[in-house]
């Protein structure tokens, strides 16, 4: 399967290696010293599942390098999603599918607007990576899940040939019942621990043992599923207690990936998270208090910590 990397972080780089790995045609995009890294010495993994190299590489900062794609994995920043877009433009055939696995909200919609209504599909990566350094990425744990699917849940050739791609690569694709809810599932749990991890600049253990914290989580997943429920998602009734059950069972070193960014000074996915969630509850007359208080703190950050 002839596959581009568009964006090669943690999630992007991690996954794209497996593929490329297993025998699959991958191309991966990166930009500044982590491509330098990897066109000198290739794309590094090390992980619990095994470590490997991918060396030679096939990768560059143009996506028109590589020709049409079958399937782009698009793992960028979602403040990034309009400018990545447009440079996938020229890689976009009949039937390829862009399969987005990023944090937040409002993507899907610039993603369609875009590319097309049809190429769009949906896409939700349960893992915990990240750059190391340039050229390196470390997994974190065992856990290495895609859930993809149509948007209309329809089965289709071209994610029935994904999911036999992730098979070759001995990485977890289950067949998701909907596509919607497991991607508000994924959007309530990200809101929780960013919210938390961001409020406290603490990691996630530190988080959910403190009674106060902990309860704000709560109210903060509380909030997300209500803001869900006005847009008529179809989650289960006992999502609260999921999302933190889930949230329990996650390392206690995790950090959501916003918390890293504000920690290095670095632009900030807070209005597609947090932001979002408070902007979706004032249009639909949801009250967020703690969504709007998490924004509220990060604004200032969301272009990068001011220097003092």
């Amino acid at each position: 399967m002839k596959i581009t990397v568009m964006g090669t972080g943690g999630v992007g780089g991690y996954f794209g290696a497996r593929l490329a790995d297993a025998g699959h045609d991958v191309a991966f995009i990166a930009r500044g010293n982590h491509l330098k890294a990897l066109k000198n010495n290739g794309l590094t993994v090390y992980s619990e599942l095994g470590n490997l190299t991918i060396n030679p590489i096939k990768v560059g900062d143009n996506p028109a390098e590589f020709g049409v794609a079958d399937i782009i994995l698009f793992c960028v920043k979602a403040y990034d999603t309009q400018s990545a877009a447009n440079l996938i433009k020229p890689i976009m055939g009949a039937s390829t599918g862009v399969i987005p696995f990023l944090n937040g909200i409002g993507h899907i919609e610039i993603l369609k607007e875009t590319l097309g209504e049809n190429s769009v599909l949906g896409g939700v990566a349960n893992i915990s990576a990240l750059i190391e350094e340039p050229g390196v990425i470390r997994h974190f744990s065992t856990m290495q899940i895609l859930r993809v699917g149509e948007l209309d849940d329809t089965p289709s050739t071209r994610i029935k040939k994904f999911r036999e791609a992730c098979g070759d690569a001995a990485i977890d694709c289950p067949i998701p019942e909907n596509i919607e809810r497991e991607l508000w599932q994924k959007i309530v749990m990200i809101c929780t621990l960013a919210g938390a991890n961001c409020l406290t600049r603490l990691p996630l253990g530190n988080c959910r043992t403190n009674p106060q914290t902990r309860e704000l989580m709560v109210e903060l997943a509380t909030e997300a599923v209500a803001v869900a429920e006005s847009l008529s998602v179809s989650l289960p009734k006992n999502q609260v207690d999921l999302t933190m059950k889930l949230l329990d069972g996650l390392p206690e070193t995790m950090k959501a990936s916003i918390l890293a960014a504000l920690e290095r000074g670095e632009k900030l996915e807070a209005s597609a998270l947090n932001g979002a969630i408070a902007r979706l509850g004032r249009k639909n007359q949801i009250d967020t208090p703690n969504h709007t208080a998490v924004y509220a703190a990060l604004s200032p950050h969301e272009n990068g910590t001011p220097k003092e």
